[in-house]
């Protein structure tokens, strides 16, 4: 696989987080309020799923079948689209907001998910070394990516009746986001991480783990609700936001269970860095989990879901914290990274101080508006140091790429001339 594709996620990776920092600059700095606000946080919030994650997951499928896969141009003819088409949009959304071409764009970037899609699929029936609990995982991703483009979908339908101002329209956007992060990347994440233990050589405990999938899978749908139980469905929201809560969290549970059984073999293939960043992942995992089930005490859920800082908090948990966590805990394991390199391991030091930095300030600036106890001292400076050192540790660790590119030249260049 071209070692250049590494560098499209990391791009994207860094511009999320330089966003980050601008939109914390944008409080404190007048000369940084030259874009309005909303136009930086659409595109933070676009170059995170449709750059980083989506880009990172593919490669990570790419890097782990590639030798088996029969139509590798077209992949690396996708990664170099998908990279323009939303390098174009988050310039886009910079400059206008949510208007014409940065719609034009994310509509083109649903039909490059379609054809990611029918892509890996299609890949699937051909790749002879992926376990079928794997597959299994991966086609509930696949299934779950094209059911959350019905949310970007109906907007468009939803603002031409003139509706964006009702409920339906923020249904349809938290349609989306729950699809895409507790149904696409949680679903494709554990079926590489799977895939790529059985490359090592383990066995799987595959009937725990399809368990795990099957009650998951069900209890995602009803899961929905645990997002929009702020409008007012009554019982029936409550009973299926329930089985979704307590559903999702017993199949998080059975995963953790069938990982628990097959640690000491991990333990013999990986090191304890990456077993302790894996460990983080799937404890951010669980503790996101179980905070949904609070959801489900309707006045707390109202008190929730009108705090920003919390909500913030909730979202960088799943996808900055799980989310990304763990696909840099496979970019380690498939030797995307160098896990050994310096530059790596302080990079991710100061990621996930950054990233506990942020989530303590979020989360105790939202206790304190509960309390009505007075504004937090420095809120806004501490959120931009955590967005800093986010960034910081970004950049630390896609230098490794370029130094992994460096180190394959010279090899290259040394067995020519030994030839």
């Amino acid at each position: 696989m071209p070692k250049y594709v590494t560098h499209c996620a990391f791009f994207f990776l860094a511009i999320t987080a330089l966003s980050g920092v601008w939109m914390r600059l944008y409080a404190i700095s007048t000369p940084s309020q030259i874009v309005a606000y909303d136009h930086i946080l659409h595109a933070h919030s676009h170059a995170a799923i449709l750059g980083w994650t989506f880009l990172a997951v593919f490669i990570i499928f790419l890097k782990l079948a590639w030798e088996h896969l029969q139509q590798k141009k077209q992949a690396t003819i996708l990664i170099i689209v998908t990279f323009l088409i939303t390098f174009s949009m988050t310039i886009a959304f910079i400059w206008q907001g949510y208007a014409l071409y940065s719609i034009i764009l994310s509509t083109t970037h649903i039909l490059i998910e379609y054809w990611a899609l029918i892509f890996v699929y299609r890949s699937l029936k051909k790749v002879p070394d992926i376990p079928a609990v794997s597959k299994t995982f991966i086609k509930g991703a696949l299934l779950t990516l094209f059911i959350s483009s019905i949310g970007p979908w109906s907007l468009g339908a939803i603002g031409s009746q003139g509706l964006q101002h009702l409920p339906i329209f923020d249904m349809a956007v938290y349609f989306y986001l729950h699809f895409q992060y507790n149904g696409w990347l949680y679903l494709i994440l554990i079926g590489l991480f799977l895939y790529l233990l059985v490359k090592k050589g383990i066995s799987l405990p595959t009937k725990i783990l399809k368990v795990s999938f099957w009650i998951y899978i069900f209890a995602l749908f009803p899961g929905y609700f645990l997002s929009v139980l702020w409008y007012d469905f009554r019982v029936i929201g409550i009973v299926f936001g329930a089985f979704g809560a307590i559903g999702q969290l017993v199949g998080v549970l059975t995963l953790c269970f069938a990982i628990f059984q097959i640690r000491f073999d991990i333990a013999e293939n990986f090191s304890k860095r990456v077993r302790l960043l894996l460990g983080l992942s799937f404890l951010l995992l669980l503790s996101k989990t179980v905070m949904e089930l609070a959801l489900l005490h309707l006045p707390f859920a109202n008190l929730i879901y009108e705090t920003r800082s919390v909500v913030v908090g909730y979202l960088h948990l799943t996808l900055l914290g799980f989310i990304s966590l763990l696909i840099l805990s496979l970019f380690q394991m498939g030797q995307l990274l160098d896990e050994k390199n310096p530059f790596v391991r302080m990079g991710l030091a100061t990621f996930i101080i950054g990233f506990t930095l942020n989530e303590i300030i979020l989360f105790i600036s939202g206790l304190f508006k509960w309390l009505d106890l007075t504004y937090l001292p420095f809120e806004n400076e501490l959120l931009l140091f955590a967005a800093i050192l986010l960034f910081v540790g970004t950049l630390s660790i896609w230098s490794n790429v370029f130094k992994q590119e460096n180190l394959l030249a010279i090899e290259t260049k040394a067995f020519k001339k030994t030839t």
